[in-house]
């Protein structure tokens, strides 16, 4: 039989109790506490960061177009349009607060903050515990390979991907833990929390492979008969499922699709995905070049051992997700570690659960180990060890991580505050002239900045370094800026007009 999980028992009335779950709920609100300081610690100043090179080129194609088109983009879910959930971020704080990082920043990092809370509930629920669910949030709090994340608002699709999946996933859980199906409200819920999470992100379409896998682990007895399985205890998964098939092929054979780009090609095979999972374990676990196929192979078979072992659904279900979640992204040549972070969170159940089960064992045989404070400390010497020993790897990854993030972004930040400190005032429409700017030829980073620093995507730009002009063809111009030694310098007055 596969072994049973529940919560910590109360017993409402009992004097006995009122202690041990009064210090229950303080060390569990001390844990959120310890894990929002940690996260603020490491991330905290990615609230700060500038506009990105991403930033630019997503929110300059959504602005260019209409806002009726953004919503019934997010109506039609199964279209080739670019992730619209995240066009509605874009457009609507930019139309509240301008051009200006912040807003932007605070929201997505007030939404990491909520992911912790959905991805704590997920691993409580799945394992039963709130030590393996303190643990895992632990875990995931923060990671090195995902600086993006913490320093770049282009990472919104993941960010709000796993938003409404983990939303989905968790109330679907609930629900059935309640030995229930879900109502005819909660279903149509599920579905719209799915297709949130669609439109933000490709990979939320595991989805419904999840709900298939948590009926087969943890309600195994009510598949039979199979036939009618799909209508009862099975049908929130045959609905997502068939909510799936329209965007799935749509999304890889539509023109315009994401499979038309090179970065997108799909190249499916068993060999690929084995690469590609590898590829990811070495940033995860902080290692460089360590995993390959064998020793791949040989985790994965170890981790599937003692799950067997154990009986622990909890363990199964972390193993297939960590490796399952990977689907939408092992078949592209396009790399991202922040790929990983709906992925993490298998790693993280997997391991706190682990970690829990191995300070149960070593207690074990100690006949006073059951009392609460004795139960407690033990507790706390796991979480604070686990963390003391992330700090270090923490400290020693980031700064090389950041160099890595860093080197890869254009000078949003300089361009940016350069035209707002020249502050020319522009007609709509105008045609603007830079003259020696640094930047390669095919690159449109002056276009995104100066349309969303003034507003206009009407503004037309021309560069010297791609058309060389004459002095004479300068006055032709509404305005002209200058670059020198690489940088953005204040134009001569008598070469602009219309300020």
């Amino acid at each position: 039989m596969w072994r049973a999980t529940g919560l910590l028992p109360t017993r409402s009335g009992n004097s006995s109790t009122i202690r041990p779950e009064l210090l229950r709920r303080v060390a569990l609100w001390g844990v959120a506490l310890f894990i929002a300081c940690w996260f603020l610690y490491f991330a905290g100043r990615g609230i700060w960061a500038p506009i990105t090179g991403d930033d630019l080129m997503n929110l300059h194609g959504y602005l260019l177009q209409t806002p009726r088109t953004l919503l019934l983009d997010n109506l039609r879910y199964w279209s080739t349009a670019y992730r619209p959930l995240g066009g509605l971020f874009y457009v609507g704080l930019y139309h509240l607060f301008g051009f200006t990082s912040l807003p932007f920043r605070l929201v997505c990092f007030a939404l990491l903050g909520f992911n912790l809370v959905l991805l704590f509930r997920f691993c409580r629920l799945l394992s039963g515990s709130n030590e393996v669910a303190a643990t895992a949030t632990l875990l995931v709090g923060y990671h090195a390979w995902f600086t993006d994340l913490y320093y770049s608002s282009g990472t919104i699709y993941d960010v709000l991907c796993f938003t409404f999946f983990f939303a989905a996933l968790d109330l679907y859980i609930s629900i059935r833990r309640a030995s229930r199906l879900p109502s005819l409200w909660e279903t149509l819920l599920l579905i719209v929390l799915y297709i949130s999470a669609l439109n933000a992100k490709e990979m939320a379409v595991t989805l419904p492979l999840f709900l298939g896998i948590y009926e087969c682990l943890y309600h195994p007895q009510q598949l039979r008969p199979i036939l009618r399985w799909p209508l009862k205890e099975g049908r929130t998964m045959v609905l997502t499922g068939l909510f799936t098939i329209p965007y799935a092929i749509v999304k890889t054979t539509g023109p315009g699709s994401l499979a038309e780009q090179p970065l997108y090609h799909l190249t499916i095979s068993p060999l690929r995905f084995f690469k590609t999972f590898h590829l990811y374990l070495n940033p995860l676990f902080y290692r460089d070049h360590f995993f390959h196929d064998s020793n791949t192979g040989e985790l994965l078979a170890a981790m599937l051992v003692f799950a067997v072992l154990r009986r622990s659904r909890s363990l199964l279900f972390a193993l297939f997700f960590l490796l399952l979640s990977m689907l939408p992204v092992a078949f592209i040549p396009h790399y991202s570690a922040f790929f990983l972070y709906i992925p993490i969170a298998g790693w993280a159940l997997y391991g706190a659960d682990t970690l829990v089960w191995g300070r149960k064992v070593l207690l074990r045989g100690i006949a006073w180990s059951r009392a609460p404070g004795i139960v407690m400390v033990s507790q706390a010497i796991l979480f604070l060890g686990l963390a003391a020993i992330l700090i270090p790897l923490h400290k020693r990854e980031s700064p090389a991580v950041m160099r890595l993030f860093l080197s890869q972004e254009p000078p949003v930040g300089e361009l940016t505050s350069g035209l707002l400190r020249i502050q020319a005032h522009l007609k709509r429409g105008a045609h603007v002239l830079f003259v020696d700017d640094p930047f390669p030829k095919d690159q449109y980073l002056l276009v995104f900045i100066t349309r969303l620093v003034y507003g206009d995507m009407t503004i037309q730009i021309d560069r010297t370094a791609v058309q060389p002009r004459s002095q004479a063809e300068y006055r032709n111009y509404d305005a002209v800026f200058r670059f020198r030694d690489g940088h953005l310098a204040t134009p001569d007055d008598t070469l602009k007009r219309n300020q």
